[in-house]
C-alpha cells in the first residue's frame, strides 16, 4: 500500500493537483495535514477515486475539519496532525510521546514546511514538509508512506519544478 501525504499548501493547489495527477495511478490513499483543509477538500472532490483524509491545521477555522485523526490502513495505526498543539516547531518529543499514548504505529504531522523522518523510536515519526511554500531551503515537498511486510516506510519526494524526485540527502 501506498500513501500520498501533503501538507501546507496554503491555498496555492497548483502543485498538490500536479502531483496527483502524475501519482493517482500508483496510490491508494491520500492524508492532507492542514493549511488548508479547503485545500483537501478541492483535492478530494478533484480526485474523487481516492480516499482522501485530512485534518486542520493552526490556520483553518472551520468546524467540520478534526483536528486530529486515526486512520487504520493495512493493520498499522496512522495518527493524523497538523502539529502546532504539540508544539513540534520546539521539540519532536511531546507528537512522539501522543503517539505512543495514543497507540500508533506513526504520527504524521505537518506544521514546519521542513521534511522530517524517524523511523528509530516505537512510534514513527514522519512530516511531508510543504507543497508550496516550503522552508530552509527545500524545494517543494511531499510524502509517500509505504506499508510492505507490516513495516512503514516514509519516502521525502521533491517537487520541482514540475519534475517529482525522491530526495537524494537523507534528513
Amino acid at each position: 500500500m501506498k500513501i500520498l501525504v501533503l501538507s501546507d499548501s496554503h491555498g496555492r493547489i497548483e502543485n498538490a493537483k500536479a502531483v496527483l495527477q502524475r501519482l493517482e495511478q500508483q496510490v491508494d490513499m491520500v492524508f492532507h495535514l492542514g493549511d488548508y483543509d479547503e485545500d483537501a477538500k478541492a483535492l478530494q472532490s478533484m480526485f474523487s477515486g481516492l480516499p482522501f483524509h485530512y485534518v486542520k491545521g493552526n490556520n483553518d477555522y472551520g468546524w467540520d475539519t478534526p483536528s486530529h485523526k486515526l486512520v487504520t490502513a493495512q493493520g498499522k495505526r496512522f495518527l493524523l496532525t497538523h502539529g502546532h498543539k504539540e508544539r513540534v516547531h520546539f521539540n519532536v518529543n511531546t507528537v512522539a510521546y501522543w503517539g505512543e499514548e495514543q497507540g500508533g504505529d506513526a504520527v504524521i504531522f505537518g506544521h514546519t514546511h521542513v521534511p522530517f523522518k524517524d523511523g528509530d523510536g516505537r512510534v514513527y515519526l514522519f512530516n511531508p514538509g510543504s507543497i508550496s511554500l516550503p522552508r530552509d531551503g527545500f524545494p517543494p515537498t511531499f510524502g509517500i508512506i509505504s506499508i510492505e511486510n507490516e513495516r512503514i516506510e516514509g519516502a521525502i519526494m521533491e517537487f520541482d519544478q514540475g519534475t517529482i524526485r525522491r530526495r537524494k540527502r537523507e534528513l
